[in-house]
């Protein structure tokens, strides 16, 4: 979802016109405050459960049709189905943007707010922080002009993507995130979906057909952290990802990356890396998050000529190299300055556990290793070698120890062109 989240109804202009066209009108219905970023739902489950056959979406399980209210309701239910009636019913059906957030909605609820009614004009619909545990077509599957749908933080156990195909064609934008999804099913036919989120989900493994449809030509950005990956695998017919978010899940080696010649951000904090390769093909590269790993050196990184932001912090390296030839280098991280946000515009924090918010400076980032000297500090990051570096964290290593007062002074020195060092 964009930064509009964070805007309430506008009216239109009044002096709009084919030169000031009037904003799209938005309606948001907030309930209680929400709290701070979601704690991941209890996984009873063990990892290989993942690798079952996913139900097929049209079966309901005894408590779908309870919530469904099949059996009929008491006084109280019918008192809540006129409330939930009454909700958008002040509301012209050319509404195109809707936010209904931390309502406490269920599954049979949506059915109560007509949503059909809005299917002509409704461009984006924010259901976050709700108890949603099932979409059908009466409700979601009637939006057909849909093009942004935020389902974060429900209780969905699956995409039920078959409805979104059928009834939302036009889908650019779509967040699973923060719900119990251990699959991503049927979203392969959604011919124009440009970006897919499902951060702290139960996926342990992408299949091959996952991603065997017209998807393949559109999906540019991918977030998949938070989850129990073990493999880079089921990708690679992606190949016009421009963004890959893979933080927080148990990665252990960088491998099936050839095909990603447009990636601009890979991110893979957060996992067990101990080796920086099979890089190369990444030719259009410009942000790479590898922190909180068991890197031991920096390498593998020759081929990277546009990279911007190096971030290698909360490692294990001992020392500064590796990094000759990366002349547009404006960002180096070698420490571990919490400052990680959502990467992508959110009314709440996206991405805590899993991406580091994009800085329009170069940055290098290395702090928390092993660094004990400034021995190559010149050769690698000096004003020769990195003339656009803005951007250096080396606090939480041992030179900062070793140097005390002179830590900054020394760098300073060194590295004239920076801006910044660590976070002053």
């Amino acid at each position: 979802m964009t930064d509009s989240h964070q805007a309430s109804s506008s009216a239109l202009s009044p002096t709009a016109g084919p030169s000031n066209p009037a904003p799209a009108r938005r309606v948001q219905l907030v309930g209680a405050p929400p709290p701070g970023p979601p704690i991941p739902k209890d996984d009873t489950h063990s990892d290989d459960d993942a690798d079952r056959p996913e139900e097929e979406d049209d079966v309901d399980s005894d408590d779908e049709v309870a919530e469904n209210g099949v059996n009929g309701g008491t006084g109280a239910d019918k008192e809540t189905e006129e409330e939930l009636v009454d909700l958008l019913a002040n509301f012209a059906v050319g509404e195109e943007s809707l936010e209904l957030t931390h309502l406490s909605l269920k599954t049979k609820d949506l059915r109560h707010l007509n949503l059909p009614r809005f299917s002509s004009h409704l461009q984006s619909i924010c259901l976050r922080q709700n108890l949603i545990s099932k979409l059908s077509p009466q409700d979601i599957g009637s939006l057909s002009k849909l093009t942004e749908l935020d389902l974060y933080d429900n209780a969905l156990e699956k995409t039920y993507g078959e409805v979104l195909t059928n009834g939302c064609p036009d889908l650019h934008t779509l967040d699973y995130s923060f719900n119990s999804i251990r699959h991503i099913s049927h979203l392969a036919q959604l011919s124009k979906l440009k970006t897919l989120y499902f951060v702290q989900n139960k996926i342990s493994k992408v299949r091959d057909t996952d991603f065997e449809g017209p998807i393949a030509e559109t999906l540019t950005s991918l977030e998949l952290g938070g989850n129990k990956l073990r493999k880079i695998e089921g990708l690679e017919r992606l190949t016009r990802l421009e963004e890959l978010w893979l933080g927080k899940n148990k990665i252990e080696r960088l491998e099936n990356l050839d095909p990603f010649s447009s990636l601009r951000i890979l991110s893979i904090q957060s996992n067990r890396i101990t080796k920086l390769e099979n890089l190369d093909h990444l030719t259009s590269l410009e942000e790479l998050y590898v922190s909180h790993n068991g890197l031991k050196v920096i390498e593998g990184l020759s081929e990277l000529k546009k990279l911007r932001v190096l971030d290698v912090g909360g490692n294990k390296i001992e020392a500064i190299g590796g990094l000759e030839g990366l002349t547009e280098l404006e960002e180096f991280w070698v420490s571990g300055p919490g400052r990680r946000e959502g990467s992508s515009p959110s009314s709440q924090p996206r991405h805590l556990l899993t991406t580091v918010h994009h800085q329009p400076s170069l940055t290098v980032q290395a702090n928390d290793n092993l660094i004990s000297t400034f021995q190559n500090l010149e050769e690698q990051l000096g004003p020769k070698s990195c003339p656009k570096l803005e951007t250096i964290y080396l606090e939480g290593n041992p030179v900062q120890r070793k140097e005390g007062s002179g830590y900054r002074r020394k760098i300073m020195l060194t590295l004239t062109q920076v801006a910044q060092i660590d976070a002053t």
